[in-house]
């Protein structure tokens, strides 16, 4: 297959030496790497594009703007970076002259604070799936003298939503790294197959099974249950802390969202396949490898890394279950 290339930086088309966009779900914005031998025209912040893949099948994969620009040790090299639109809100801080005035909503659902909060910010091609909670029913959800990006995030940490970019859209909804029924790709190893290398492991790393919300004081709520994967008796605990859960309710019900969340062993596989744009970040794909006895097992791509050059196109992937 002919690789394919179209990249464009503030509307124009640039010729790159190699390109490589990193997306997770945990990872706050979406990231791009790109080499080039000419930056003529290219300046901080100008708008970038990258749709790539084959001549047979491609499509665009990240949208955001340039956040660096700098000369590699070989003369004549220029190395890119950049983040997705979610750097708009990682960057804009929400400050109000009169502090005894703060940026502030009342009785509003969370999506419509998140997308306000975003507005904020200049973010406006968003899409919030509804939630059962109501913010600022007792006391104003106020926010001052912070990125619009952190108060989004502590609406998601007592949530346990998400809020992510893809494709120039930011998302806010519920995502656990958990893998889906269905499979959207089935990677399989052999001569016919996609899969390049693999390794596989499992840990506790992640795993809380205590979790501990603290809201508007005196408002406390606290969930534990114990775990097969820990020592008899011990708890690792996750800590959700924030004065916009101003009624006892919302913290009893983030106590029981996080546990869920976080209550569970981490199994992963590493995996480098043939390059494959339409895999994305929370996805699901199915994995097909008789030496790690998986028989169209499912899991989710926790993270992935697309990578693009003359020596070839490779995509990376960190699945969990």
């Amino acid at each position: 297959m002919i690789l394919y290339s179209d990249i464009s930086i503030n509307s124009n088309p640039v010729e790159i030496l190699s390109v490589e966009v990193t997306e997770g779900h945990k990872q706050a914005a979406a990231r791009i790497t790109l080499e080039l031998s000419d930056i003529s025209g290219v300046e901080l912040n100008h708008p970038i594009t990258a749709d790539f893949g084959y001549t047979s099948s491609h499509g665009n994969i990240f949208t955001g703007y340039i956040d660096a620009i700098t000369e590699t040790r070989m003369p004549g090299i220029y190395r890119l970076e950049g983040r997705d639109i979610v750097k708009r809100a990682m960057e804009h801080f929400i400050v109000t002259t009169d502090l005894e005035n703060p940026w502030s909503r009342n009785n509003i659902p969370a999506e419509n604070l998140v997308r306000d909060l975003l507005a904020e910010a200049g973010i406006t091609n968003y899409s919030g799936d509804a939630t059962s909670f109501t913010f600022g029913v007792s006391c104003p959800a106020e926010f001052n003298l912070i990125a619009a990006w952190d108060a989004v995030t502590q609406v998601c940490n007592i949530l346990a939503y998400n809020c992510y970019a893809k494709n120039g859209t930011v998302y806010f909804k519920r995502v656990t790294p958990v893998p889906a029924e269905t499979a959207t790709k089935t990677l399989t190893i052999g001569n016919s197959g996609n899969i390049l290398t693999e390794e596989y492991s499992r840990s506790t790393d992640n795993l809380r099974n205590k979790v501990v919300v603290f809201g508007r004081p005196p408002i406390y709520a606290e969930r534990s249950i114990v775990s097969p994967h820990l020592p008899s008796g011990f708890y690792k605990t996750a800590i959700v802390s924030s004065e916009l859960i101003d009624l006892q309710s919302m913290a009893d019900s983030s106590a029981e969202y996080n546990l869920a969340l976080y209550n569970k062993l981490t199994e992963s596989v590493s995996i480098e396949i043939a390059g494959d744009y339409t895999v994305r970040a929370r996805d699901t794909v199915e994995i097909i490898e008789p030496f790690l006895s998986m028989y169209g097992d499912k899991w989710f791509v926790f993270s992935v890394s697309h990578n693009l050059s003359e020596r070839g196109y490779i995509t990376r992937l960190n699945l969990t279950r």
